[in-house]
């Protein structure tokens, strides 16, 4: 049991021996259910990244490995950790008693909707539009119209165009000059290609869903959003323990710069996307408050952030159908880096009781997968799975169905923007290696390698 709070935990398990109790001021094991008076209420929170690792020694060392669900408490949570690629199906396959909806209330209110209107999200309408013919709750239409325009057809096509066209524009030499504080009379300029990579796709994915006047609105838009999805983490709990001063200012930063945007008339917007369009029009159209429009867009805006030679023309343009069926080898290196570099949670609300294994997790708490005990499965990927093998997926095609890789989650929720996504980085790849000449400005730099057990 990893102990966060000063709760009582005898509800939560039937097995007292599943609980181990942390002293977090040491990250050392110092009893358990046993003899749980050891705990001290003083304790210090760790990041959601310390976390993990945190779980990942838990497993290894104190449960051998055996990829049995266990329980945490953080902050007067139980959450109930599913790692084995068996219990992750049933954990994806289970609509009814392990709830996306459940959770979803929690992330809406993070991002700054009213816990007060909440309901009108969730309430039906009593007539259909052809929008809506199923008379869908605005949460459920919303995912509905995300996979409509997310995958491929029938309005993928545009949303790739004008993907296309802000990358051209965006990786232009003049472009980069000035974004990154370049010398315009220098043909050679070393800059961190993280924060290259990371700018060119959030400016681009936004120029691509939103009309550019959102720049206008707000010019510094996208600075900061990888600052604010790094610590998304924090809006998820009220506690006295956590810094959330620069997250919630960034937060009223973009819904401010949202509220401004839908308030303005479809004439100053005419180059969004259409499921842009339509989200607005629908809740206006059911008098949601305008400040939980600015919540909903911005949520949306938040989640949808080798042999290339033969798909870049002379004009510039990308052979989209080349890229993504023609080259193996980056299609290999692209699920390679999924593997190693996706180490998010995937959430599920315990609605009622319901058995995962040989466990049963009690209704009203929270069932989680930290990916990274799948995607570093030995079993499944073998002895080396803490490393880098850029060929590892274009030998093994079959990988990237199996039980134990799952960057885009799976079930109902599986994640529509994964072929967007995809596309986007084949595009930013391309371009790249073919615009430009890049080489490491230090000769000595190694791949960072991952710590070992």
């Amino acid at each position: 049991m990893f102990w966060m709070g000063s709760d009582p935990v005898d509800e939560y398990f039937d097995d007292k021996s599943d609980f181990i109790v942390i002293d977090m001021r040491c990250g050392r094991v110092v009893g358990c259910m046993v003899d749980i008076h050891v705990y001290s209420s003083s304790t210090t929170l760790v990041r959601s990244s310390a976390l993990l690792a945190l779980l990942d020694a838990i497993l290894w060392k104190y449960f051998n490995n055996t990829r049995q669900p266990f329980s945490i408490l953080i902050l007067g949570k139980v959450y109930y950790v599913i790692t084995s690629p068996l219990d992750v199906t049933s954990f994806y396959s289970n609509t009814t008693t392990l709830s996306w909806d459940g959770f979803l209330n929690y992330t809406l209110h993070s991002f700054g909707v009213s816990p007060k209107r909440l309901e009108d999200l969730w309430a039906r309408p009593e007539e259909t539009t052809v929008v809506n013919p199923y008379c869908k709750c605005l949460i459920h239409l919303m995912q509905d119209l995300h996979k409509q325009h997310l995958l491929p057809d029938p309005t993928f096509g545009g949303l790739i165009k004008k993907y296309k066209a802000s990358l051209r524009d965006i990786t232009s030499w003049d472009e980069l000059i000035d974004k990154h504080g370049l010398a315009a009379s220098s043909a050679r300029n070393p800059f961190s290609l993280y924060d290259l990579c990371a700018q060119v796709m959030i400016d681009a994915t936004q120029l691509s869903l939103f009309d550019p006047i959102l720049f206008a609105i707000d010019p510094t838009m996208t600075d900061d959003m990888r600052t604010f999805t790094d610590q998304l983490w924090k809006l998820m709990y009220d506690s006295p323990f956590l810094g959330f001063r620069e997250i919630k200012a960034l937060r009223e930063k973009y819904t401010r710069a949202f509220s401004i945007y839908q308030r303005l008339p479809k004439e100053m917007r005419r180059k969004e996307a259409w499921i842009v369009t339509t989200l607005i029009d629908q809740y206006k159209q059911r008098n949601i408050h305008e400040d939980d429009i600015a919540a909903m867009l911005f949520m949306l805006h938040t989640a949808l952030i080798e042999e290339t030679s033969a798909v870049v023309s002379d004009n510039g343009d990308i052979d989209m159908g080349y890229l993504v069926e023609r080259c193996p080898l980056l299609r290999s290196v692209y699920n390679e880096a999924l593997r190693l570099r996706k180490r998010d949670l995937a959430f599920r609300k315990v609605e009622t009781d319901t058995q995962v294994g040989d466990k049963v997790l009690k209704g009203g708490n929270f069932a989680l997968v930290p990916m990274c005990q799948l995607h570093d499965d030995a079993g499944m990927f073998g002895a080396d799975s803490d490393r880098f093998d850029a060929r590892r997926f274009e030998e093994r095609t079959e990988l990237t169905s199996c039980a134990s890789f799952k960057p885009y989650g799976g079930g109902k929720t599986y994640c529509p923007g994964r072929f967007f996504a995809m596309q986007e980085i084949f595009s930013f790849v391309a371009v790249m290696l073919n615009r430009y000449n890049a080489q490491l400005e230090f000769s000595s730099q190694t791949f960072p390698r991952m710590r070992a057990h």
